[in-house]
């Protein structure tokens, strides 16, 4: 009896066997949405939460020869596609020169066709999502040096008003060392692996130790305070990362602001939250 390997023809004809079965499998996918669309009666159609537990369910699964971190680029892709095949659906990008390198991680995550338009001024991009004119918009980092943070334009309690609802990139910083944050109108949504933000009004002489306490006291453990900006009538309004998530109408915002235990805390409101991205060791062979 022969054991011949099978040939390159052969194997070659195999691949455009498992090719076309996965341009089926894409097909049906997409009839999916279809029905999905329908199910959902105008509900949203982008859904950052679901979107992330795809994703990490996927990654868990895998244990073939591409990287990772292909994996989840190739599904972003597709799952940029079926959301634009739901409605309108756009991108607003920060980008203060060329090749800053933010319109890149923009497209890794929406896709390379979706429409984006570029904005020196984090300000306008927070305006193009406000308005509806962009569907999310993609912004630097919290920075102490910046003399207008664009996180300030986001203080409202709206249902509708603009939240964070991502952190980027997915896979952890890159090689450029790019971080950003998405904005879009809609409520953040759990994932069972999130961090959240929020907006605390306090005192002006609060100290760092004391206003973290207190945050831990309530059972909002901050992981880190991004940003701290003056208000007109004495007081500050602290920009904090919270381990875990915090719904827009979680109690324990209700709890800390105005407690007399608070340490001068005057209110605490949710500005998003987002899935941790992956880790180093999610992402390892």
């Amino acid at each position: 009896m022969s054991s011949d390997p099978p040939s390159l023809d052969a194997l070659r004809r195999d691949i455009d066997t498992l090719d076309d079965q996965i341009l089926d499998l894409l097909m049906r996918r997409c009839a999916m949405t279809e029905r999905v669309v329908a199910a959902k009666r105008g509900g949203p159609a982008l859904r950052p939460g679901r979107e992330a537990m795809i994703l990490r369910r996927l990654v868990d699964r895998w244990h073939g020869g591409l990287p990772k971190r292909v994996i989840i680029r190739m599904w972003r892709e597709l799952l940029a596609g079926v959301v634009a095949m739901q409605g309108p659906f756009s991108l607003a990008v920060w980008m203060p020169e060329r090749g800053a390198g933010y319109l890149e991680v923009a497209r890794n995550q929406y896709g390379t066709y979706t429409p984006a338009t570029t904005h020196q001024s984090a300000s306008q991009v927070v305006r193009e999502v406000t308005s509806g004119n962009a569907t999310v918009g993609v912004l630097p980092m919290p920075r102490w040096e910046d003399d207008a943070p664009w996180w300030t334009q986001i203080l409202s309690s709206a249902a509708d008003a603009p939240h964070i609802v991502a952190r980027l990139p997915v896979t952890g910083p890159g090689p450029l060392g790019i971080e950003a944050l998405v904005i879009a109108r809609m409520p953040p949504e759990a994932t069972g692996d999130d961090m959240s933000v929020i907006a605390v009004e306090t005192g002006h002489d609060i100290s760092r130790s004391a206003f973290t306490d207190a945050l831990g006291a309530a059972n909002l453990p901050p992981r880190a305070v991004w940003d701290t900006r003056d208000t007109r009538d004495d007081g500050r309004i602290q920009l904090v990362e919270i381990n875990g998530f915090v719904d827009p109408d979680d109690p324990r915002l209700k709890a800390v602001s105005g407690s007399a235990t608070a340490g001068g805390i005057r209110n605490a409101l949710l500005l998003g939250a987002y899935a941790t991205p992956h880790s180093e060791e999610s992402l390892a062979p």
